[in-house]
């Protein structure tokens, strides 16, 4: 493979890569700091490695590099990452002040940047160190987002319990490695996918340690129960962009990581740690509904939201791929296409927030939005249509995406071990779904009639105004057209997809039925072409 291989395959990761490192060096020419130059560098690098995306297409189910492995799932990533930082850019346009904006800036393209790399890791050093990627920046961010105190206090407090999940996830993948004796994940053989770390029923009781700690650290980036403490504290003390960013890339990151290494496991999980997952779904979207409920401040009322949707999405994640299908059958293609609208529709509540001041001071209490219905009426309804989404009422992406994830519990084969209690928790997310409608209407009836109204001022300029008519407007459109993302997502998430199809196709056994091995214990991940063979072969 020469140089020029290497550098098509890896041109959005290069392009974030480069770009943040000049539009770091932006931020320390004095020329540069009273302007908004790092601003619209930082734009054109994730506009770039989106067409650089476009360009490349889906890649090769069997493309690699050292420490890397291309499969549809990058693609995905790649799509949801770019595409909602996009967003994220204009919300931040103006929120550090100008002598910091370029290293504000480039600390987000780095965050991206690790995005990518953990949808592309094929090693669980690579792994790790990608999350650390996403995580470390975000610290900075919010240190930098406004020069109060309660930023650096939250930082701090981030960035200590950020620490101990980031021990918790390296002690759990030693404990693999130790197993395994391997950091590869999978390995290509004559154009074959075989995993190195499918155990099985004889799945030894330090491989179960090992996945229960990378479980607890990466639960921490999702901010699911137990490890959900920070969120309001923290949401609160950044500044209302920040904590929009923070609400979609610490957790597609989280997710994808959860994909892969599920993936990597064939989704043959322990019975144990199949009822942990349900439990902490369970919990998780209960405990952030219900606290929500007391709350007045706006930004804690969306935290403990984002912890709820966290819930919400562990229950396609434990459903897996094992039905098959679209988004309706297939708990990862449903999964994918919820963090994606999520991510924007939790930004745009976000960017209402960051585009409006009270007295001075940001919008942040549900005192502070009273009025803002008259005074800011198109404002007020792109915050509206991003809050519905949040509810999950039609006709918005967010009613779909809650549509795919609990009918994804649903469609389960009768036969599968676990069909009982998903369809329970699937239960417990539609009534929890229901507690939420009360502090979201909450939220939009502050806005249009509350009484008390208050003298809003517009703050952070146009392209903050900008990236919340684009993530009403992408809730609407992705209702209208969710082919758009629904057929990325359905491509799928993980090499283990394949296999999963192939054994489906071949054994036509149930959804828990054996994967295709090729004898010696390792399972064989087929290519789409040998799908589609295996799918004629048994037409005829």
């Amino acid at each position: 493979m020469g140089l020029s291989d290497y550098l098509s395959k890896l041109a959005p990761e290069l392009i974030l890569l480069v770009g943040g490192c000049a539009v770091l060096l932006i931020g320390v020419t004095r020329s540069a700091r009273p302007t908004s130059i790092a601003s619209f560098a930082s734009l054109i690098v994730v506009f770039l490695a989106l067409i650089a995306t476009f360009s490349a297409g889906a890649p090769d189910a069997t493309a690699s590099l050292p420490g890397l492995l291309f499969t549809s799932l990058v693609y995905y990533t790649r799509l949801s990452a770019l595409g909602v930082g996009l967003l994220i850019l204009l919300v931040n346009w103006y929120q550090a002040v100008g002598e910091e904006r370029g290293e504000y800036m480039a600390m987000v393209l780095f965050s991206l940047l690790g995005i990518l790399l953990t949808a592309s890791a094929n090693d669980l050093l690579v792994l790790f160190f990608a999350i650390e990627l996403v995580s470390v920046p975000t610290y900075v961010l919010i240190g930098l987002s406004r020069p109060e105190h309660r930023a650096p206090e939250a930082a701090v407090k981030y960035f200590f319990l950020g620490a101990m999940a980031a021990a918790l996830l390296a002690y759990g993948l030693s404990f693999l490695y130790g197993v395994a004796g391997t950091t590869t994940m999978h390995q290509v053989v004559d154009g074959v996918i075989r995993s190195n770390f499918v155990f099985g029923s004889s799945m030894g009781i330090y491989a179960v340690i090992g996945l229960l700690f990378v479980f607890a650290g990466l639960a921490f980036k999702v901010a699911a129960v137990p490890f959900h403490v920070y969120a309001p504290d923290v949401y609160e003390g950044a500044a209302s962009p920040v904590t929009g960013l923070l609400g979609f890339v610490p957790k597609l990151a989280g997710f994808v990581a959860l994909v892969k290494v599920f993936g990597m496991l064939s989704w043959e999980l322990p019975l144990a740690i199949q009822w942990l997952v349900w439990i902490v779904a369970a919990a998780t979207m209960t405990v952030g509904n219900v606290l929500a409920l007391l709350q007045q401040n706006a930004k804690r009322i969306l935290a403990y939201s984002s912890i709820a949707h966290t819930g919400y999405m562990l229950i396609a994640l434990l459903v897996g791929p094992v039905a098959g299908g679209g988004p309706m059958h297939d708990g990862v293609a449903a999964l994918l296409f919820y963090v994606t609208v999520y991510g924007a529709m939790n930004l745009g509540a976000f960017a209402l927030l960051a585009a409006f001041s009270v007295r001075g001071k940001p919008a942040e209490t549900l005192s502070d939005l009273a009025g803002l219905g008259k005074q800011a009426p198109l404002a007020a309804l792109a915050f509206a249509i991003c809050v519905f989404s949040l509810m999950g009422f039609p006709p918005t992406a967010g009613f779909l995406g809650k549509v795919y994830i609990f009918s994804s519990a649903f469609s389960l084969d009768s036969a599968h071990s676990f069909h009982g209690p998903l369809v329970v928790l699937a239960v417990i997310g539609v009534v929890n779904s229901a507690i939420g409608a009360a502090y979201y209407l909450r939220l939009v009836a502050a806005v249009y009639i509350s009484r008390d109204e208050q003298e809003v001022v517009p703050t952070g300029g146009t392209p903050v105004r900008l990236g919340l008519a684009l993530c009403s407007i992408a809730m609407l459109f992705f209702f209208v057209w969710p082919s758009g993302l629904v057929d990325r997502a359905q491509a799928n998430a993980d090499v283990v997809l394949h296999g999963q199809r192939v054994a489906t196709v071949v054994t036509t056994a149930s959804s828990a039925g054996p994967r295709p091995s090729d004898g010696t214990g390792a399972v064989v991940f087929l290519a789409d072409s040998d799908v589609r063979s295996a799918s004629d072969s048994r037409d005829e």
